[in-house]
């Protein structure tokens, strides 16, 4: 295998297949698909020239639609292991035989720097499962942010997802990192959420959350979009408690 991530760690994206096809990783999530073929079409000469191609097409690569027009996407996640038992998520702590997949903090980093060099992708959705608590969840994603941009000098699109119960100074470091980031809400209310993800609390781990970070973008200036999710129709939340929120 000529790629020159170590084939683990390739391996590892490979396994983790379409595991965030349903997270809004741009602009127009509605216009958001696979890459086809290769993971990108096409490589540029000079280092096609090299002979460094990935061995099979990554379906976590995504066409996105970034402020600075489309892109392709990793859209990846530092663990699939999750300790909470959300009821949509396929990576739920409740699915024993669910194949469970880690990265740290460098390997992820590594990985994607690699792939944007070759021009397979040019831009990064970073989510994770939790596990030993939210803030450690956070922390590995904010590390391999810093990574990028400090280490590789990347200065591209990047997407990092804020953790319920992330601390406010974590959300303001992912917010000077990242060009967007996201708190999924799920349900439009704390009853509809409750039927969705009894483990959280709507109003102080993902209200709050965006509070604090309305608060950031107004009082510090931080440039960095904000953007949410629903779980849409699955408890019978209205369009009416949708618009509310």
């Amino acid at each position: 295998m000529n790629f020159k991530v170590a084939p683990d760690l390739y391996e590892k994206l490979y396994l983790l297949k379409d595991a965030t096809q349903f997270e809004p990783a741009g602009s127009e999530p509605m216009r958001e698909s696979p890459a086809s073929g290769a993971p990108i079409q096409a490589v540029p000469a000079a280092k096609s020239a090299a002979g460094e191609r990935a061995p099979k097409p990554l379906p976590c690569i995504s066409e996105v639609v970034t402020p600075a027009g489309k892109k392709p996407v990793l859209k990846a996640m530092m663990t699939t292991a999750c300790e909470r038992n959300c009821y949509y998520c396929p990576f739920r702590a409740g699915r024993s035989r669910t194949q469970r997949i880690s990265f740290t903090p460098d390997e992820m980093a590594l990985s994607f720097n690699k792939m944007q060099q070759l021009g397979y992708v040019d831009g990064l959705f970073l989510s994770s499962g939790i596990i030993k608590g939210s803030v450690t969840a956070q922390d590995k994603i904010i590390d391999t942010a810093e990574i990028l941009r400090k280490k590789y000098s990347y200065r591209g699109y990047v997407h990092l997802k804020i953790m319920p119960g992330a601390e406010k100074d974590q959300i303001r470091r992912a917010m000077q990192l990242a060009n967007r980031v996201s708190v999924n809400l799920e349900g439009p209310t704390k009853e509809r959420l409750e039927k969705l993800a009894p483990q959280k609390d709507y109003w102080q781990e993902l209200i709050q959350r965006l509070k604090w970070i309305s608060q950031l973008r107004q009082q510090e200036r931080l440039q960095s979009s904000v953007v949410t999710q629903f779980v849409v129709g699955a408890v019978g939340d209205t369009d009416l408690e949708l618009l509310s929120v």
